[in-house]
């Protein structure tokens, strides 16, 4: 039930994730993400602005990464859209602020702002443009098998036929990841205590002179092994506040979802190994550093921290998913009458 449960929160953000996806695959020349996302100061700053309004949901927003690589995106602002989708979402930022309070959200979406920096400052200095877009080539090479995308004239009549189809392939390609991950969330929710979270953190954070620094750490590991994608983290997040767990810690646990294994395993299918694990490496350097100086700024999160209901999160749930559900049923019919002109064209 848990696992149903955790399906159920995040469904609105994979289908939405997945169908931005398609739809960058399908309709997007390499030149347009080049001029969106493209590498520098512009590239980010759109990256971080396609996340913040889109997909609050790791999963989905992970598929929707992969699609901006394939058609030829610059990574550091993939990256900088994979980050903000789950940190500086308007979604999410709402819900922190309704059922945490305001310093949830200011630590969720600024500590989002401080990680991206972290990261796309890391890739820079570690991996040249050059280098970064023979490893694209490559991925490309590997991954698309001489396959090209429908573009351009594909035809307004196919166009959203091939967006279905585009996002169907995508869905079977990583379901393995989907269903071990949410299998794995619903165990872990089950399974382990509540209680045993917060005693596990405030142990940790008496240890001598480095007990801060393990208490950042134990944070992106409790994330890593609950499975918990970005929306199932806030009641997660609540139990830790309530429990006096310091801002910092909690917050890594709440920056640590993109880190779950499941996760890594879609960038492992979607990026060469090197921009993965450097990527991996660098998000765990920027969750610990952001989690310190949201800390630092505003003080511990039991000070001031606002108790929302939690039927907020569960009207919102259900409001987005009936969207989102719509835009499946939406699709689903544009793609029958494009295939049905297709064939009376062809007769």
């Amino acid at each position: 039930m848990q696992a149903a449960a955790f399906f159920w929160d995040s469904l609105f953000g994979l289908i939405f994730g997945f169908l931005i996806s398609a739809i960058v695959q399908v309709m997007l020349t390499p030149a347009t993400m080049n001029r969106y996302l493209g590498p520098g100061l512009r590239g980010l700053l759109y990256g971080t602005g396609f996340g913040i309004i889109s997909s609050a949901c790791s999963y989905g927003a992970a598929a929707a990464a992969r699609g901006f690589y394939r058609s030829g995106a610059d990574v550091r602002a993939i990256f900088a859209f994979l980050i903000s989708s789950t940190n500086m979402n308007v979604a999410i930022v709402i819900l922190f602020w309704s059922l945490l309070g305001w310093r949830f959200a200011f630590a969720e979406f600024f500590g989002g702002a401080i990680i991206i920096a972290i990261v796309t400052l890391g890739f820079s200095l570690l991996l040249r443009d050059g280098d970064l877009e023979r490893l694209g080539r490559a991925q490309f090479e590997s991954t698309d098998g001489g396959c090209e995308h429908h573009h351009g004239e594909a035809g307004a009549r196919r166009g959203w036929d091939a967006v279905a189809a585009t996002a169907l392939a995508d869905v079977r390609m990583l379901r393995t990841e989907l269903v071990v991950g949410y299998l794995i969330a619903g165990f872990a929710a089950a399974l382990i205590p509540p209680g045993w979270l917060s005693a596990a953190l405030q142990a940790v954070g008496t240890v001598p002179v480095i007990g801060y620094v393990l208490l950042l750490v134990v944070g992106l590991l409790i994330a890593v092994a609950t499975f918990v994608c970005s929306m199932g983290n806030v009641p997660i997040a609540r139990f830790l506040a309530n429990a006096g767990i310091p801002l910092g810690a909690n917050t890594a646990f709440i920056y640590g979802d993109l880190l779950i294994l499941p996760l890594i395993g879609i960038y492992r299918k979607s990026f060469p190994a090197r921009i993965t694990w450097t990527f991996v490496g660098l998000f765990i350097v920027g969750a610990m550093v952001a989690g310190a100086i949201m800390e630092r700024l505003i003080g511990n999160s039991a000070a001031g921290m606002a108790m929302g209901s939690m039927v907020v999160n569960d009207r919102f749930t259900v409001a987005a998913n009936v969207v989102a559900l719509v835009a499946v049923a939406v699709l689903g019919l544009a793609a029958y009458r494009a295939r049905a002109a297709g064939a009376r064209t062809a007769v």
